[in-house]
């Protein structure tokens, strides 16, 4: 394991627990999910057989603790953006990354209100909509009047004077003049070595929650010139910050409740700690009381819900009552007598609790929805409800027993896969499911034509058809002969996760997770039928097809070669696994007698194929955070390394290196590379185009 383990491994992992709280129980975006009937998978063929496959995904979660407590380093008055630890023997034919165009578009995380308008994040971009006037009966009443690219992601927005302060999830914060909100523009920002996931602005500091990092401290005083003043190193990973007055109130996962006296910002001083069962996650400061609002732990602790704390005396907080919910909230707003929830999984939606006695709080009404609530702003008798991939929702609260939609604004989701054809670019698009862009000019993409499906994790375009990999709900078939309006035409439905789908020879290849590969016919793709199925006993998350042999990248079970020579009947012949710590093949592209592989914390493994019964690893590099996908193109290995495309020179299997790499704003979920340009399929953040001309570095 390198040095730094905590931002390599641990914060990736404090990530993958929070998704896990967010998406629920069992494993669905939010959701109760029905059981159904699964066809057990033997090796080779498929059982049309009823049977229950109680599925359990075991997180083994290592924290490293710094100190106990928040302590502040007073000895940093600075930050230095972290640069990447590139080798700095470049090639002189390395690659020359730069952005040639991005469609921004992504969740909505955050919103916030400020005069007669509205400003809320969705990926890339902050969108602003004029609210003065606006009625639940004038659906017109609503009007995005401006929106501004954000080169990350925004996580948490704040508003104070005629500022927007932009928490940037990529590492940054971000001050946008807002004195024109028709013209919004950026004043100035600082780059930061950590996630941003809130921001709380009081007087002339930023309070940034930052993660493993803690709380960081912006002297904003001078709006074109942010810098750090202090920051405050943490136990647990610090997910939300509200301050009022010279009290901070911070909370994160294994964290709780901390007070921060920041009387003096430039020397913070914690006054109080309480622990807080599950994970806290959201928290809000109104007259003498404090609102934590918690997840439930992964293990059903029951732990999620809504805490009240009386704050008269902040050096001694005192628990007044705990409002339980089936799994808990992520964020909350108080106004008034009433307490607004952003609920997720089988809380996903609004909840409205009666907190006007804060020692016994009522649960009034509330909106349900099925998709994760990430935030919540209200003002006047609204509340927008930041709604994740399904975008912003904005709810009358005027009877606060039955809030109902106003008016809905869509927002893309996760960007998973992506295929590109010609001057389009089909994107697999978690719950939002396909999106299909015009990329004729790269400098200006524009969606054209989108499909909602369950959930789109994986894509493959051929001919006029796409076949998308549907986690839990298998494979769909798209018929695209009209771009402008996709339908689905056929479908198959897999016993495990479908993760991705490759085609060869008249055939659907997906790795399906738990299941392993499933061999799908599709000379009619209108018509798909299952033929057979190989149990890989890892967890298949990729697949490559070439000379008839499927390479499975099989997670912690390294790499899975099955001879598919004969489609109907699979036979496993070769596997590799080698002997390092934190091994987890995410991703395999085969080129040649080589498969390259995503290895996870392992980084990019180089194996000799050309024996696939006895696949041999030749060559092997490490990467710093994760790495979760490869593209080979000419004599470079492109790897997504989370939030950094790294390029590495393969001319040399046995010595590969890297030359060149490219931070991107979310985590690096897809990459195809085409002539000269890469095409990243970025998570929160979009779809991102990308130069590689190679050229004198």
């Amino acid at each position: 394991m390198q040095t730094g383990s905590v931002d390599r491994i641990d914060e990736q992992k404090a990530e993958t627990l929070l998704d896990l709280g967010r998406n629920g129980k069992n494993n669905s975006p939010c959701t109760d999910k029905p059981k159904r009937p699964t066809r057990k998978v033997q090796r080779g063929k498929i059982m049309h057989e009823k049977v229950n496959i109680n599925l359990t995904a075991n997180l083994v979660f290592v924290l490293f603790v710094f100190s106990s407590g928040l302590q502040a380093d007073v000895t940093s008055t600075s930050l230095t953006a972290t640069v990447s630890p590139s080798n700095p023997l470049f090639s002189s034919l390395a690659p020359d990354i730069g952005m040639l165009g991005r469609w921004y578009e992504g969740p909505v995380y955050t919103s916030v209100v400020s005069g007669d308008y509205l400003y809320y994040g969705t990926g890339g971009a902050i969108r602003v909509l004029k609210i003065r006037g606006a009625t639940r009966q004038d659906a017109t009443s609503w009007q995005e009047v401006a929106s501004i690219d954000s080169s990350g992601v925004v996580r948490g927005l704040d508003v104070a004077g005629k500022y927007l302060y932009v928490a940037d999830d990529s590492g940054a914060l971000r001050i946008i003049d807002i004195s024109k909100p028709k013209k919004p523009r950026e004043k100035g920002h600082v780059d930061l070595p950590n996630f941003v996931r809130a921001v709380s602005v009081e007087g002339q500091y930023a309070y940034l929650a930052t993660g493993w990092a803690g709380l960081t401290i912006i002297d904003i005083s001078n709006p074109e010139q942010p810098r750090v003043a202090q920051t405050l190193k943490s136990v647990g990973y610090i997910t939300d910050v509200h301050v009022k007055g010279s009290l901070a109130l911070v909370v994160g996962h294994r964290s709780g409740l901390r007070l921060v006296d920041v009387s003096d910002p430039l020397q913070p001083v914690e006054i109080a700690y309480y622990e807080i069962p599950g994970q806290p996650h959201g928290v809000y400061a109104s007259g003498q009381y404090a609102y934590v609002v918690s997840l439930d732990t992964a293990e059903g602790d029951h732990a999620g819900g809504l805490t009240i704390f009386d704050i008269s005396v902040p050096d001694t907080p005192k628990r007044l009552a705990f409002q339980p919910l089936i799994y808990g909230a992520e964020r909350v707003w108080v106004e008034g007598s009433y307490a607004y929830l952003a609920g997720v999984a089988n809380d996903a939606g609004l909840i409205i609790v009666d907190v006007s006695n804060p020692s016994q709080p009522q649960r009034l009404g509330s909106y349900k929805d099925p998709t994760c609530s990430e935030s919540v702003t209200v003002a006047g008798s609204f509340a927008y409800l930041g709604h994740g991939d399904k975008g912003l929702e904005i709810l009358d609260l005027s009877s606060p027993m039955n809030p109902v939609v106003a008016q809905h604004f869509d927002a893309a989701g996760l960007a998973r896969g992506v295929h590109v054809v010609g001057s389009h670019a089909y994107l697999a698009n978690g719950y939002t499911g396909l999106r299909i862009l015009d990329i004729s000019d790269q400098s200006s993409v524009q969606e054209i034509a989108s499909l909602l499906t369950y959930r789109a994790v994986g894509i493959h375009v051929s001919d006029s058809y796409v076949y998308l990999a549907e986690d839990w709900a298998g494979m769909k078939v798209v018929d695209i002969s009209d771009q402008f309006a996709p339908r689905v035409v056929g479908e198959w439905n897999t016993p495990g996760n479908a993760e991705e789908i490759t085609l060869s020879g008249g055939h659907a290849y997906i790795a399906d997770g738990p299941s392993g590969l499933i061999v799908v016919d599709i000379s009619n793709p209108e018509a798909p039928v299952g033929v057979s199925a190989w149990d890989t006993y890892g967890y298949a998350w990729d697949v490559s097809v070439s000379d008839g042999h499927a390479y499975v990248a099989d997670g912690d079970n390294g790499l899975t070669v099955i001879d598919v020579s004969d489609p109907l009947a699979p036979v496993g012949i070769g596997h590799f696994l080698p002997k390092r710590e934190h091994v987890e093949f995410r991703a395999v592209d085969v080129v040649g007698s080589l498969a390259y592989l995503a290895a996870g914390y392992s980084g990019l493994s180089i194996v000799d194929i050309s024996d696939p019964a006895n696949p041999v690893e030749v060559g092997h590099h490490d990467t710093p955070r994760s790495a979760r996908s490869v593209q080979v193109s000419g004599s470079f290995a492109y790897i997504g390394d989370l939030k950094w495309l790294r390029v590495f020179d393969v001319s040399d299997p046995s010595s590969p290196r890297e030359v060149e790499s490219y931070k991107i704003p979310a985590d690096v979920t897809q990459i195809q590379v085409d002539d000269s340009n890469i095409y990243v399929a970025a998570s929160e953040s979009g779809l991102m185009i990308l130069d590689a001309k190679t050229g004198q570095n």
